[in-house]
């Protein structure tokens, strides 16, 4: 009973921890607003406010989160030679120590096609989209996305520290002041499942940090097919006499394949006739 009183002061404090940060969060964003409004009011017209000595207060160059951007480019371009266009393109990623995700070849009568899917460091994302632009003979369609997730990092980088401070404390009372099975298996419980917690938005934290490392390109090239000159019909009149008589002796084939699987039924109707006028005067009498 005592450990359960614990645990129930340890919950509640991590509650009432995570209420005063996002308390803080709003004092911090609606003061301006209240101080904003508050000089609108007291100096309308052309009465100038009166100017403050004391300067805002600096965050520290250690607390200033950079912002974590994912960014993706997809585009499509005509090219001259897409082969060594393609081989030029993985060598341009490799030298910036990027890779080739997935490569799609696409063969038509009318042109050569291939998809390509680029992952490239961010910092040289700009360089290599350029370079890739300047090979084309005409670009069809160009777009360049950016989602900004440096709120959910900042966010679930908050989250795991809390989570993690309170699994803490958990293990120490399952070292310290349980004593009981029951108070035990209760202990573990909780520490099972603020690990299950911690584990996920570690793999969340890790995924934003290796997307915004290495930014996307996704390319389609495609290279345009001399069209070939139709042949007069006189160079095809050969041809089309030999599939005729193909086309005839098929059929004559298949005709004599079909009457000699039926030939009992022939031969029966073949006797039938011969024996008719037999047949006939006995069915009579």
């Amino acid at each position: 009973m005592y450990l359960r009183n614990i645990l129930f002061i340890v919950a509640l404090s991590a509650s009432l921890l995570a209420c005063s940060q996002e308390g803080a969060n709003y004092d911090s964003q609606s003061a301006p607003s209240e101080m904003e409004e508050y000089d609108a009011k007291s100096y309308e017209g052309d009465q100038e406010p009166p100017r403050t000595s004391q300067a805002p207060p600096l965050t520290p160059p250690s607390e200033i989160q950079e912002r974590v951007l994912l960014r993706t480019a997809e585009c499509r371009m005509e090219v001259v030679d897409i082969n060594q266009r393609v081989k030029a393109i993985e060598r341009l990623v490799e030298q910036k120590a990027g890779y080739l995700g997935d490569l799609n070849w696409q063969h038509y009568s009318y042109q050569e096609q291939v998809s390509l899917s680029l992952r490239v460091p961010a910092q040289d994302f700009q360089w290599v989209l350029d370079s890739i632009m300047k090979m084309a003979v005409e670009v069809n369609y160009q777009q360049v996305t950016t989602q900004d997730v440096t709120e959910e990092y900042i966010d679930v980088k908050s989250r795991l520290k809390t989570k993690k401070a309170v699994r803490d404390r958990y293990e120490e009372i399952l070292r310290t002041k349980a004593k009981t099975v029951e108070e035990i298996l209760l202990a573990e419980e909780q520490i099972r499942r603020l690990q299950e917690e911690i584990e996920a938005q570690e793999g969340r934290l890790r995924y934003l940090t290796q997307r915004s490392a290495m930014s996307t390109i996704q390319l389609e090239l495609y290279e345009q097919k001399e069209e070939q000159a139709a042949s007069p019909w006189w160079s095809r009149f050969g041809d089309d006499i030999g599939d005729s008589l193909s086309f005839s002796v098929s059929i004559i084939k298949n005709l004599f394949l079909g009457i000699l699987s039926i030939w009992p039924l022939l031969l029966l109707l073949g006797v039938l006739i011969w024996r008719r006028k037999a047949i006939w005067n006995r069915l009579r009498r």
